[in-house]
């Protein structure tokens, strides 16, 4: 029985891969070795999830609404002349929180069933029978960042009845529309009523201390009450305190309902592709070849091994799964149908060309 990989194992493997006779026992220890491997090992894991689309880190997730242009079913104020904050960038029409454990988007999904189970052709459309599948060719988008004020403190107003530890809570909306609400986390609900709560943090982790929530445009007046729960708890309010505005990372779209697909931050090494787990190995051990030993040959060697891996990876992992290489003529094209095809995602690129650089 293979025995799990960790952190410790990862990193020891490494040490053997540059011909070192010590192993660590521990990442917190206080060891020259141990000290090294945690300064890049994980920044190393996330660097070599964002050089491909890996299958290992494929994620989907709804992205959470932030704002939308003026005259979208969500904010259906009337146009401006002049753009100001609060709406989103031009050209776009929606503005999403960038998903805490995103690396890398790939692309966003048509938030629609298109595809039919049965019928009759009419042209290039199909009428009747039941939705089946989704389809439709992948939306642009566009990363960027805006200064939204989160919440920093939540204090229990009114711990209200029917709630339970693990209850997730979604704050009411601002009274604008505008803005994504915080939520929260039960910890402790004594009778069902909340005595403790803990913020989910909408930044990735490692980033900027926190937990922060929310993404607001003005800041929301206290109490402010809940809006949904996972549980069946209601009537529970809340005191919150806020910062400034800050930079938040933003995912920029014209679709509404978006869905995204991209390259989550794993961390649990079970689920990694074992090419993707020697990747990390060979690049680690250039990493503490060049820290413990200096020698710049060695580590060139390791970068190099390492790079290899990530080739035959990539081959691998483009093998794991059905690529319909299908390309939409241009006389269909010119009638407004920009794709053709039933699943995946053809005529869209992906980079697979960075490796790790030499020293």
């Amino acid at each position: 029985m293979t025995t799990p990989a960790t952190l410790v194992s990862i990193t020891n493997r490494a040490l053997q891969g540059i011909g070192t006779r010590t192993t660590i026992a521990s990442m917190t220890e206080n060891s020259n070795e141990a000290i090294q491997a945690n300064l890049v090992i994980e920044t190393l894991r996330d660097e070599l999830i964002r050089m491909a689309p890996w299958n290992c880190a494929n994620n989907y997730a709804n992205l959470t609404y932030i704002t939308s242009a003026p005259g979208t079913p969500e904010n259906p104020n009337l146009p401006t002349a002049l753009w100001s904050k609060g709406q989103p960038a031009p050209p776009w029409a929606y503005e999403y929180q960038y998903p805490p454990d995103c690396l890398r988007p790939l692309w966003i999904v048509p938030q629609y069933q298109t595809g039919f189970s049965g019928g009759v052709p009419i042209t290039t459309a199909v009428t009747g029978g039941a939705a089946q599948y989704w389809t439709g060719p992948p939306v642009r988008f566009k990363v960027g960042v805006d200064q939204l004020i989160t919440l920093t403190g939540i204090a229990v107003a009114s711990g209200g009845t029917g709630y339970a530890a693990g209850d997730k809570i979604t704050l009411a909306k601002p009274a604008n529309g505008l803005g994504a609400p915080a939520q929260l986390l039960v910890i402790a609900a004594p009778a069902g009523v909340i005595s403790s709560v803990q913020v989910f943090s909408i930044f990735g982790p490692g980033t900027i201390p926190g937990p922060f929530g929310g993404s607001y445009f003005t800041v929301p007046p206290s109490p402010i009450s809940q809006g949904s729960t996972t549980g069946s708890g209601t009537g529970a309010t809340f005191t919150v305190t806020s910062t400034q505005s800050l930079d938040q990372r933003v995912i920029l779209t014209n679709q509404e309902n978006a869905l995204l697909c991209y390259l989550r931050q794993v961390t649990d090494i079970s689920v990694m592709d074992p090419m993707f787990v020697e990747a990390w190995v060979k690049i680690l051990s250039a990493r503490l070849a060049f820290q413990l030993t200096g020698d710049t040959a060695t580590a060139n060697l390791k970068t190099a091994e390492a790079n290899g891996y990530i080739i035959q990876a990539r081959t691998a992992d483009g093998n794991e799964g059905l690529t319909v290489n299908d390309v939409t003529p241009d006389w269909i094209r010119i009638r407004g149908i920009t794709w053709a095809g039933e699943t995946g995602m053809p005529n869209s690129e992906y980079d697979w060309g960075p490796i790790f650089s030499a020293y």
